[in-house]
């Protein structure tokens, strides 16, 4: 999000189905803004190739950069190209501008990346730099680039996360570090993460803040994290626990190491697995559903602006869809705001419809 064109940015991802389990790839080369009042406008022109799962850090001087991806020609099998390039996205002139073709970390998929306006540069730490789908390999090097010098390869110490994919990332400005939650180890039967920790980008030492005991969000794959500069603390919301994906709002402080949850959202049942004879089918009554709320997700574009958090898309893992709304979260008031319906993805009950299973 930049305050000063007052507009969101999303490029690519993935808009293939899910067909029992099993997402299909439909890769997008796609641009679109977002400004509050607005709405959604397509934006054409060069642009980097079509592919999902990257990793962007926000420069203030007024642009994105992106690095990596992975991506497959549709409704195919077999192993992802990787990517190892890196690009600009400059708000005030809506275009794209390629700064790296290779030279740096290979090609991997959901890097921990992020800008920092201290050092004018962009870090990469992590990543998955498998090509085939279910041997994931997490990777754990640390790398910076900068205009002036392209990129380098630098180390790390202190107290460092495990191996880990499928986190989520964020930018500390004020401390000059990376802060990294959760994730999974990459082989998809293991519980998943709820630890956090930061990466002092200068000095590139590891230092765990929170071990996820006690009042800490549940373990969970594919969050969503953010620095809020206003009330500085970190924001993380959603993401695939290792029940079923969440809709809960949390605030963690860096000045105390400490949790808070700020919006509840669904409510877990722990009823089990099975219904309309399919003993996979998840049930109508698997969570207490808070309409007030967007659904349930992971992987979706959230982000901050004009001391509100705005949300879009992303997977809904029950409901094996892609989800396709648009939301507002007042920061002031704790309350969300639907700007535009979901056309797929939402449980029968959000979309009013009377059906015997939760999604079905």
């Amino acid at each position: 999000a930049d305050v000063a064109t007052n507009s969101i940015v999303i490029f690519g991802g993935n808009e293939g189905p899910v067909v029992n389990q099993i997402p299909y790839a439909d890769f997008t080369g796609e641009t679109w803004i977002f400004e509050p009042g607005v709405g959604w406008t397509e934006i054409a022109g060069e642009a980097p190739s079509e592919r999902g799962r990257y990793g962007t850090g926000y420069d203030p001087s007024g642009r994105m950069l992106a690095f990596g991806g992975r991506w497959r020609l549709p409704e195919t099998s077999g192993d992802y190209t990787l990517f190892d390039d890196l690009w600009s996205f400059d708000f005030a002139s809506r275009t794209w501008t390629e700064l790296a073709d290779g030279g740096g970390p290979s090609g991997r998929y959901y890097p921990g990346v992020a800008w920092s306006t201290q050092d004018e540069a962009l870090y990469v730490w992590g990543g998955a730099t498998n090509t085939d789908a279910l041997n994931i390999a997490p990777s754990s090097d640390f790398w910076r680039w900068t205009d002036a010098g392209g990129w380098e390869e630098l180390t790390t110490s202190g107290t460092q996360p495990s191996t880990r994919v499928f986190f989520s990332s964020a930018y500390d400005p004020v401390r000059n570090r990376m802060v990294v939650f959760a994730g999974q180890i990459g082989n998809f039967q293991s519980y998943a993460y709820q630890d956090l920790y930061a990466l002092q980008l200068d000095t590139g030492e590891w230092t765990q803040l929170h071990n996820g005991s006690g009042d800490a969000p549940s373990t969970r794959m594919h969050p969503h994290l953010l620095y809020n500069a206003d009330e500085d603390v970190y924001l993380m919301w959603g993401g695939h626990t290792d029940i079923g994906d969440g809709n809960d709002l949390w605030s963690f402080d860096p000045t105390t190491d400490t949790w808070e949850l700020i919006y509840q959202g669904d409510t877990f049942t722990l009823s089990g697995l099975g219904c309309a004879g399919n003993p996979s089918e998840v049930p109508a009554d698997f969570v207490v559903q808070d309409l007030s709320a967007p659904e349930r997700r992971h992987r979706a574009m959230l982000a901050e602006l004009h001391g509100n958090l705005w949300l879009f898309g992303g997977m809904h893992a029950e409901c094996s869809d892609h989800l396709d709304d648009t939301w507002r979260y007042d920061l002031s008031t704790d309350t969300w705001h639907e700007l535009i319906e979901a056309r797929s993805g939402e449980s029968c009950l959000r979309r009013a419809d009377d059906c015997e299973c939760l999604c079905l």
